[in-house]
C-alpha cells in the first residue's frame, strides 16, 4: 500500500509540473516514469526486460483528454515498444540500455491531435538482483597419478567431472619437480548443445573456479646408474701392428643381452692404440631411452675408449734381421739360381739383382698366439737363348726357420733349410707352378714373369702380413752376377729349359 501510495505521488507531481508547464492545454510526459524493468535469471547469464506501461500513462491522463483524443493516443501508444525486448547474459551491477520504438510521425500526431507531448528519451537500466553462479571446483574430483621412472614417467587421470574433457600439456618423459598444466573443457558430447564449458554450467546454476590447474610431478622412481660397459672387456689378439680386437663377455650381467657393440677399429691394431666401441639398444632406440623405459636405468656412458695393449711384439723391419743370417740366404739363392739356369741346355745366364728383402708373418695353423716368420729375398734374373732373345724374370729364397731373440732381433738359418719356386713339367699337361712358358712357347722358366705375379702368389694368396718390403724395381738395384759366378747346388725341385 505504501509503494502504491508512492507512485501516485510522483505521478500526482509530474503530472501537475506537466499541467503548469504547458501554456495552451497539452499534456507533457516523459516515457521513462512508466517503464517497468525485471530482472531474472543467474547473475552473467541473467535477462533484463523493460516494459512500457502505456495503460499506467494514459490512465493518469485520461480526465485531462476528450475522448477522440484518449482514443487515438491509446492506438498509438499501445504499438511503442523498447529494443532490446530482452537483453541477455547481463550481470548484476551492468547498465543495459533500451531505445525506444515510435516513429516519428507518431510522436509529431500524438503532439498534435492528441495534444500529448511525450518524451521518448534513452532508457537506462542498472541490473540487479540476479541470483549469484554457484562457484565449482572442477577438478576436486579429479584422480591423478603418475607411473614409471624420472624423466620418463607418464601420467594418468580418472574420475572428474562427467561433463569435462581434461587435457595437460604434458602427459609422457616426465621428470619429478615438473610442473604441468590441466585445462578443463566441454566434453565432445555436449558441444552440440553448447558452446562452451561455462554456458553448459551456467544452465546448471554453476560456473567454474577455474578452467586451469597446475600440478607438480611427484613420486616417480629415481633412475638407477648403470654403464653398458661393466658387462664387457676387450680381447686383443695377434701381432704388433696387425692385431684384432674383440668384445668379451661378463654372462652375470643380466642387462648385457639387451645391448649391442660396436668397435670403431677392429683390425691393424698396435699397442697404444685407442679404439672407441659404441654401445646401443639391441632394437635400434636411443641406448638411454631404453634403459630408462624398460629397466630404470640411467646411462651413465655411450662410448668407451680402450687402449690397445698385449699384441704379440715381433721383428718388425728387415733390420731387425740378424745380417749374417740374411747374406746367408741371399747367397745360397743367388747360387740356386746359378745352378738352376746352368742346367738349362740352350739357355745362359745373362744377370742376377738383387732387388731388396721381404719380411712378413703367418699365423701358426696350430696356436692363434704364434706367428711364423718369412723372410724373402727378391731377385730379378735376365737369361738368353736363341729362341727367345733376353728374357727377363722374377725370382725369390724364403727362410721361415726364423727364431726372435729377446732383443727383438731375428735369427734365420738358411743352411737348414730355405724354399725357391717351385714347379712341375708334364709331356701332357706342360708347365705348372711357379713357372712360365717364354716369347716362343716352347721352351720354359722357372720364376715369375712379373714382381706383381710374385706378390700375389706368396704374399697375398697365402695371407702373409707383411712388415716391411725394400724391394723396388725403380732404385739401382744390387748386382750378384756376373761378378761372382761361383755358386752352390741349386735347390731341390728346380727344372728348367
Amino acid at each position: 500500500m505504501k509503494k502504491k501510495l508512492i507512485r501516485l505521488l510522483e505521478l500526482l507531481i509530474v503530472l501537475s509540473a506537466a499541467f503548469i508547464m504547458t501554456a495552451c492545454g497539452k499534456i507533457e510526459l516523459t516515457a521513462d516514469d512508466f517503464v517497468e524493468f525485471t530482472d531474472e535469471g543467474y547473475d552473467g547469464i541473467g535477462t533484463s526486460k523493460a516494459e512500457f506501461d502505456y495503460k499506467e500513462m494514459l490512465k493518469d491522463v485520461r480526465d485531462k483528454m476528450k475522448d477522440e483524443r484518449y482514443s487515438s493516443a491509446k492506438k498509438i501508444l499501445k504499438n511503442v515498444k523498447l529494443k532490446p525486448e530482452v537483453a541477455e547474459k547481463v550481470s548484476n551491477g551492468q547498465t543495459v540500455t533500451f531505445e525506444w520504438d515510435i516513429d516519428e510521425d507518431d510522436i509529431k500526431e500524438l503532439e498534435d491531435e492528441c495534444k500529448l507531448i511525450v518524451k521518448f528519451n534513452d532508457v537506462e537500466h542498472k541490473v540487479k538482483g540476479l541470483t549469484p553462479l554457484n562457484e565449482v571446483d572442477l577438478f576436486q574430483n579429479l584422480s591423478i597419478s603418475y607411473s614409471g621412472y624420472d624423466t620418463i614417467g607418464t601420467i594418468y587421470y580418472w574420475y572428474g567431472e562427467s561433463y569435462v574433457e581434461y587435457t595437460f600439456d604434458k602427459t609422457e618423459n616426465l621428470s619429478n619437480g615438473d610442473t604441468v598444466t590441466v585445462t578443463a573443457s566441454l566434453d565432445s558430447w555436449y558441444r552440440d548443445s553448447y558452446t562452451d564449458l561455462n554456458a553448459f554450467m551456467a544452465q546448471r546454476g554453476e560456473k567454474p573456479a577455474s578452467l586451469t590447474k597446475q600440478i607438480v610431478v611427484e613420486g616417480l622412481t629415481e633412475l638407477k646408474e648403470y654403464s653398458p660397459f661393466s658387462s664387457i672387456s676387450m680381447m686383443y689378439s695377434g701381432m704388433d701392428g696387425a692385431g684384432e680386437a674383440a668384445i668379451a663377455t661378463d654372462w652375470s650381467d643380466s642387462y648385457y643381452y639387451n645391448w649391442e657393440y660396436s668397435i670403431d677399429k677392429k683390425d691393424t691394431l698396435s699397442n697404444g692404440d685407442v679404439i672407441t666401441v659404441t654401445a646401443a639398444a639391441y632394437d635400434g632406440t636411443p641406448i638411454d631411452e631404453y634403459a630408462a623405459k624398460y629397466y630404470g636405468l640411467k646411462i651413465t656412458e655411450v662410448q668407451k675408449q680402450f687402449t690397445v695393449e698385449g699384441l704379440v711384439v715381433l721383428a718388425g723391419t728387415v733390420a731387425d734381421i740378424v745380417p749374417e743370417g740374411l747374406e746367408a740366404l741371399t747367397g745360397a739363392g743367388k747360387n740356386a739360381i746359378i745352378d738352376m739356369v746352368g742346367g738349362w741346355t740352350v739357355t745362359e745366364l745373362v744377370s742376377i739383382e738383387k732387388l731388396g728383402t721381404v719380411l712378413g708373418y703367418e699365423k701358426d695353423y696350430w696356436y692363434d698366439d704364434k706367428y711364423i716368420p718369412y723372410v724373402y729375398v727378391i731377385y730379378r734374373v735376365t737369361t738368353h737363348n736363341d729362341t727367345d732373345g733376353d728374357v727377363t724374370f722374377y725370382w725369390y729364397a724364403n727362410c721361415s726357420n726364423g727364431v726372435l731373440s729377446d732383443t727383438g732381433s731375428l735369427m734365420i738359418d738358411p743352411a737348414s733349410s730355405y724354399d725357391t719356386p717351385l714347379n712341375h713339367y708334364s709331356s701332357w699337361w706342360g708347365v705348372s707352378g711357379e713357372a712360365f712358358y717364354g716369347p716362343d712357347g716352347s721352351l720354359f722358366y722357372v720364376g715369375f714373369e712379373t714382381l706383381e705375379s710374385l706378390y700375389k702368389t706368396r704374399f697375398e694368396d697365402r695371407g702373409l702380413m707383411i712388415k716391411e718390403n725394400t724391394a723396388d724395381t725403380g732404385l739401382d738395384a744390387e748386382v750378384l752376377f756376373p761378378e761372382n759366378t761361383e755358386g752352390e747346388t741349386a735347390a731341390e725341385g728346380t727344372e728348367g729349359n
